[in-house]
């Protein structure tokens, strides 16, 4: 599992298997397919690299760490319906080059994803 960090170096999101879940790990938010995320619309809305996540426009949303103290878990049936729910609505899967930039972004992650 990954943590997804906010400027402040407070975790905004988490990753697991292609999944980007809330902050209690109860709710989907958002799914990985390569380096592209993607939330409830049916668009790339950014992509990582370089342990950065960044929007399309090039600002940074989250840096991504290692959460070194997770234990693998079984994923809950709810979580997996969730994500296949993004993905079949997904229609524009590709996304444009990203210039990164040092700027983040003022608005939080979750509330591209939505």
């Amino acid at each position: 599992m990954y943590l997804i960090q906010n400027q402040n170096k407070e975790t905004t999101a988490y990753i697991q298997n292609m999944m980007i879940l809330d902050v209690a790990q109860e709710k989907v938010i958002g799914i990985l397919i390569g380096d592209c995320f993607f939330g409830k619309n049916n668009k790339v809305v950014g992509k990582i690299f370089n342990q950065t996540a960044y929007l399309l426009n090039g600002e940074i949303i989250g840096k991504i760490e290692l959460d070194k103290s997770f234990k693998n878990t079984a994923i809950k049936k709810a979580l997996m319906a969730q994500a296949w729910d993004i993905l079949m609505n997904i229609s524009e899967h590709t996304g444009a080059w990203i210039v990164d930039t040092k700027k983040w972004s003022k608005t939080e992650l979750i509330k591209h994803l939505e």
